[in-house]
């Protein structure tokens, strides 16, 4: 299957705000005042944050294509023919590619042929008990008998539907949270939870052209990323807050979850004036992070 992915863990981590450890130009948006330095809760870009989400999809946001009608497929897993959800996972995706395969090369069912050879998307969920399920979008409103579907795809259950657009940008944001990740799927460095077909999305209005690499940078080798399952991805996120001064903004790791020092310094914060709202703390220019850094170290040793 030709497909174009739409994002990519690696580049969620490479992309947002911060990941990459250096210091990041501020949105234009953002209140700026002359020295002062805040510290706000770091925001990934990625399909399981309920904010970092927002940040993924407004990169192709502007290039949805209207699905009003549209053939809308939703392929469910019977555990009962599978050992367990990671060798269902890894089967049923490879199926769904050659099954779709199938379908554009006209499948016969009854005495017709139904062919669908139509830009698609599939976008990847996982239900309450763990278990993987797929929804995809044809940009076609063909008819598709359900029954030959389901002989098709023959490991579940499967469901036709028309899709709207407000149900289309519903799915789209909808956040599995890494709480309620299966445990296999966190131990996986990537997962890929939206592909397009090429053709699904619209073209960009504008195609910037890279600048042309300097002698010197054709000749510096390139930095080896570091990789990291998604729980750990998770973990390095959640105890990474961002320092911001001046309109640049940097990255701070600590030990513990982020919002638990946060829980603790706010009210603090803003008993003396310093709390900013929307989760930013104004930093006292005396104590710096000595009041963050003394609460971490206070929280560690009652963990321990």
């Amino acid at each position: 299957m030709n497909t174009r992915l739409a994002n990519g863990e690696t580049r969620e981590e490479r992309e947002s705000q911060g990941g990459g450890g250096g210091v990041q130009n501020l949105p234009a948006k953002a209140a700026i005042i002359p020295g002062e330095q805040t510290i706000k809760e770091f925001i990934p870009a990625s399909w399981f944050h309920p904010v970092g989400i927002f940040k993924v999809l407004a990169r192709f946001w502007d290039r949805l294509p209207d699905v009003s009608g549209n053939l809308f497929l939703t392929f469910t897993l019977d555990p009962k023919n599978y050992a367990d959800e990671e060798t269902a996972f890894e089967d049923s995706r490879d199926w769904l590619r050659k099954m779709f395969y199938q379908l554009r090369q006209g499948v016969e069912y009854e005495g017709k042929i139904y062919r669908i050879d139509a830009p698609y998307c599939i976008k990847v969920e996982f239900h309450e008990s763990g278990w993987v399920h797929y929804h995809a979008i044809f940009l076609t409103r063909r008819f598709l008998p359900k029954e030959l579907l389901a002989e098709l795809w023959d490991r579940g259950w499967v469901k036709v539907q028309r899709i709207a657009n407000n149900d289309f940008h519903y799915l789209l944001k909808y956040v599995t949270k890494p709480d309620e990740l299966p445990a296999w799927v966190k131990k996986r460095k990537r997962l890929r939870v939206f592909q397009t077909t090429k053709g699904f999305l619209q073209a960009p209005a504008e195609v910037k052209k890279a600048a042309p690499k300097s002698d010197l940078a054709k000749l510096t080798p390139k930095k080896k990323r570091a990789s990291y399952t998604m729980d750990e991805r998770f973990w390095r996120w959640a105890c990474t807050g961002m320092i911001r001064q001046n309109g640049l903004a940097r990255p701070v790791k600590f030990q513990i979850p982020y919002r638990e020092l946060f829980d603790h310094l706010v009210l603090a914060a803003a008993l003396d004036g310093r709390y900013k709202g929307r989760g930013e703390i104004i930093i006292n220019r005396k104590d710096g992070l000595s009041l963050w850094l003394k609460k971490q170290t206070e929280l560690v040793k009652m963990k321990n």
